[in-house]
């Protein structure tokens, strides 16, 4: 209890209560069902955690969902299996060592069941099931849902599978060409919506250091080198991270953290250190609120918040070493906040209490109180990092890939 002076003055419950509904954009019902939650559930989870429970419960949540060897939905109310429900499947049983277990038969199947979604004229991936103009990319979700952002996970699945897709990348040929990744680049404007805009450039690089590194296509080599710099340029001082605007509390600081969250690993997985990281951690611990989450005082945040926030986090200060109690005794409360998502099921929710329409589509939508594959990964990849940090004893095979999932806080190889 010690740990959390700021978590548990006498009863969280009681605390909020009375500042409801001055600061409240949900009913106040559910934000007092999420602050009893954190007492209930984060707080003794957090006491009593151990990578073995851990480990268990989330795969008896995911084999709740497999139906078929390779096939997964994406949450248990969902009729039928998809292509996002598989990679994150594999990528979480990969990050809990259970792909080491089988035999390369059953890795090479899986595979040759990713393979099967690629479109050989261009080398996408693409899920009948999924098929559609938001899928294809539309404003809304600002490339943060479909056919270039589920390339930008599925590349993550192959790498732990061991091989790559059966046909190259041909959508990434125009990036070969400097003047369009010049004028691609000069379309970003980050006077607003740097989150957005940002998953754009992460899906693009991504991709380009998976070519290089997995299929051999050292034309993507100077285009990574390229966008490095640009971003580089561009990088603020006085925050560490990319915007053209103030930032002095929400909602900016957090448009400001979620956007940079997704630059980060291009610098990381090229080895090279980040400039202003003791700008990026103080900007990030100001960002933190009561419950232990990233958004602001009161207000839930969800799977991407908290990782956006956490991840960067942990990068710069294994870099920096700077403010190293304060950002202990952050990570602790994000673990509890954490943990406090996690429902009986086994599984996590991206948003607790509340439901979540990945890309708007009713086959990646879980319901208010319902667990999903996306959190599921989602979450389990941050609490390994924090695990990782602390440290806490764990198994976690975090391993170093292009984008979303790279070990930060030790050397190890690719």
């Amino acid at each position: 209890m010690s740990l959390f002076p700021r978590l548990i003055p006498a009863s969280l419950k009681e605390r909020l209560k009375p500042r409801l509904l001055a600061v409240l954009h949900a009913e106040p019902e559910i934000t007092s069902r999420i602050a009893t939650r954190i007492v209930r559930d984060g707080l003794p989870r957090y006491l009593r955690w151990s990578y073995e429970a851990e480990k268990e419960e989330t795969l008896g949540y995911l084999e709740s969902l497999r139906l078929g060897s390779y096939a997964y939905k994406f949450a248990r109310s969902s009729l039928q299996p998809t292509l996002y429900g598989s990679i994150y499947a594999c990528m979480v049983l990969g990050m809990f060592g259970e792909l080491e277990k089988v035999g390369d038969g059953f890795r090479s199947g899986w595979a040759d069941y990713l393979d099967g979604f690629q479109d050989p004229t261009d080398g996408l991936f693409r899920d009948p099931l999924l098929a559609g103009p938001a899928f294809d990319g539309t404003v809304a979700w600002g490339d943060g849902w479909g056919v270039r952002h589920l390339a930008g996970h599925i590349i993550i699945a192959y790498a732990r599978l061991g091989r790559p897709p059966k046909h190259p990348f041909r959508f990434l040929e125009p990036y070969y060409e400097a003047c369009y990744v010049d004028q691609w680049l000069q379309k970003f404007d980050f006077s607003r919506d740097v989150w957005s805009q940002s998953n754009y450039i992460m899906n693009a690089y991504t991709l380009l250091q998976y070519a290089r590194d997995y299929m051999g296509e050292v034309r993507a080599a100077p285009v990574v080198q390229s966008i490095s710099q640009w971003l580089l340029d561009k990088q603020r001082a006085d925050t560490g991270m990319w915007h053209d605007y103030p930032v002095r509390g929400y909602p900016e600081i957090g448009d400001a953290i979620r956007g940079a969250y997704h630059f980060y690993p291009l610098f990381t997985y090229e080895g090279q250190a980040i400039p202003h990281a003791e700008a990026l951690i103080d900007t990030i611990l100001r960002s933190q609120n009561s419950w232990g989450g990233f958004n602001p005082e009161y207000i839930p945040s969800g799977a991407c918040e908290d990782i956006d926030a956490i991840e960067p986090l942990i990068r710069a200060t294994v870099q920096a070493g700077q403010r190293r109690a304060d950002v202990d005794d952050a990570l602790r409360r994000a673990m509890v906040w954490i943990l406090s998502c996690r429902n009986r099921d086994g599984g996590y929710e991206s948003l607790p209490e509340h439901g979540w329409s990945y890309g708007g589509h009713p086959l990646t939508t879980s319901k208010p109180g319902e667990s999903n594959l996306f959190a599921t990964w989602f979450r389990s990849l941050c609490l390994a990092y924090v695990a990782d940090y602390l440290p806490l004893p764990h198994s976690f095979g975090l391993r170093a890939y292009p984008g979303y999932e790279i070990c930060l806080s030790r050397e190890i190889s690719r």
